[in-house]
């Protein structure tokens, strides 16, 4: 049905990646048993989606990953103190939440959103 199932973050450094994750949204990484450079990332239990962090000499097509968070503001100060940069204002889209992009360690954009209450 077209239902994205999983995400691959690129980034130079694959592993300051997986800390800046880790650090702000909780996500468990591992290594994966191939290719070397490519780790896989559980974000929960809840339902949602896994992805994985991998280094940017497999791809290098940057892709917008969008994140459900309880607080934005808590999130953006978690993501400054972890080396991340907010980008833009923190904006209130009706039916849909707050949302703002965050800039992480390596310059992957990434989409925050808190939905209504």
């Amino acid at each position: 049905m077209g239902r994205i199932i999983h995400i691959e973050i690129v980034a130079a450094d694959h592993d300051r990646a997986a800390e800046f994750y880790s650090k702000v949204f909780g996500w468990q990484v591992t290594p994966a048993p191939v290719p070397e450079g490519y780790l896989l990332a559980h974000t929960g239990e809840a339902e949602g989606i896994d992805g994985a962090i991998m280094s940017s000499r497999y791809q290098t097509q940057p892709t917008i990953a969008w994140i459900d968070v309880d607080d934005i503001e808590t999130t953006l100060d978690t993501a400054r103190g972890a080396g991340g940069e907010p980008v833009g204002e923190v904006q209130e889209l009706p039916g849909v939440g707050r949302t703002c992009y965050l800039r992480d360690t390596e310059g992957v954009l990434i989409g925050l959103r808190q939905r209504s209450s």
